[in-house]
């Protein structure tokens, strides 16, 4: 049975909205939640339920290539300017039908204001806004679904969909008008392109035992949100020299998320995760000096960091191979995942409350 309006019900009595964006790079063959989103294969969800208010400039444009340049040419204003900006994207409904779809409601949404707005520059700040939402959810099922040695597995960001040009769109439901309006335009700048993306048809750990996090109000949880997004940054980065590099700031920050501190500092703070005994954080202090800041018998500079940053060489220049840099980045997301799934584990605590639990581990191992 196709999937309504109706599902969210109790959501839309407490006076909020829905959005629905349409998502690429992923397969869905069954609807699941976590949280307060919802994901649906393509098809499962009556998009005209909502009732989306028909944008007359798409069948003016249908057919007509043109670009943004040409189009402010012709002398639009206001309103018009705004559907004819979301018509040149060409988001409409039938986007909406062909894609897998991200449903959640939002707080807060001035529906009167986002009427009477009359510029596009408003809907790219709204869409700005709802992406950022949609991606919290999205971090969490990347950090636990994809592989850094692994791009192709990489969804697009939410809202995108199986076009060229990058657009982003996203469709905005009010129970009281009972209608809704579809907005679109450019707000990111590069997507994933290798690879067919991520299957999310086994989600249902991910949305049994971490739904907790996205409704946290825990301070180690709300740091644990920001780690997710550098986790997705980490992912997603262009180059493997930045992909490590990203990979260091983030774990510098699982360490210390309001100071800066040098690394000797941050690796005490992250093996006391990562070691199973002394011995191995023996062996862990090793590999993380021979990652940063490590010299050899004659004072010359061999650690990773060090040459990056300070003498300018690649991560391609320091390995020998694409494989061996493949393992590197797996070897660091296993670092960073096990201090991430500690903190999810222990989302309600204090970053005090935190440090006085890695002092404990730090005792244990025999660590001072």
């Amino acid at each position: 049975m196709m999937n309504t309006i109706e599902d969210f019900n109790e959501e839309l009595k407490d006076g909020q909205h829905l959005v629905v964006m349409p998502l690429s790079r992923v397969l869905i063959e069954n609807e699941f939640k976590i949280g307060k989103y919802r994901f649906y294969p393509i098809g499962e969800f009556e998009i005209r339920s909502l009732r989306p208010v028909p944008n007359k400039f798409h069948s003016v444009m249908n057919g007509i290539e043109t670009n943004e340049d040409e189009f402010m040419a012709i002398g639009l204003e206001g309103q018009a300017l705004r559907e004819a900006a979301t018509a040149l994207t060409g988001a409409c409904p039938e986007v909406f039908e062909s894609s897998p779809l991200l449903v959640f409601p939002v707080d807060g949404f001035d529906w009167d204001q986002f009427l009477e707005a009359d510029s596009h520059d408003f809907d790219l700040k709204i869409l700005r806004s709802l992406t950022n939402e949609a991606e919290k959810v999205m971090d969490i099922l990347k950090f636990f679904l994809c592989r850094a040695d692994l791009i192709d597995t990489l969804p697009s960001a939410a809202g995108t969909w199986d076009q060229p040009d990058g657009f982003s769109s996203a469709l905005i439901f009010n129970v009281e008008d009972y209608e809704s309006y579809i907005i679109a335009g450019s707000i990111i700048t590069h997507k994933v392109v290798k690879g067919s993306g991520l299957n999310l048809n086994n989600c249902e750990e991910i949305s049994d035992n971490y739904e907790k996090l996205i409704t946290t109000n825990g301070e180690v949880g709300k740091i644990t949100k920001m780690a997710l997004s550098m986790h997705t940054s980490f992912l997603e980065s262009n180059s493997p020299t930045t992909q490590f590099v990203r990979a260091m700031t983030l774990l510098e920050f699982l360490a210390y998320p309001d100071d800066y501190q040098q690394f000797k500092y941050v690796r005490k703070k992250i093996t006391s995760h990562l070691a199973k005994d002394y011995n191995d954080y023996l062996r862990l202090k090793d590999r993380f000096i021979e990652l940063t800041g490590k010299k050899d018998e004659t004072g010359n500079h061999i650690g990773y960091r060090t040459r990056i940053v300070h003498i300018g060489d690649s991560i391609e220049d320091i390995l020998e191979d694409e494989m061996q840099v493949k393992k590197l980045m797996l070897e660091l997301q296993g670092y960073i995942g096990r201090v991430i799934v500690d903190m999810v584990n222990n989302h309600e605590m204090s970053w005090s409350e935190f440090e006085e639990l890695r002092e404990q581990k730090k005792r244990s191992l025999g660590i001072v």
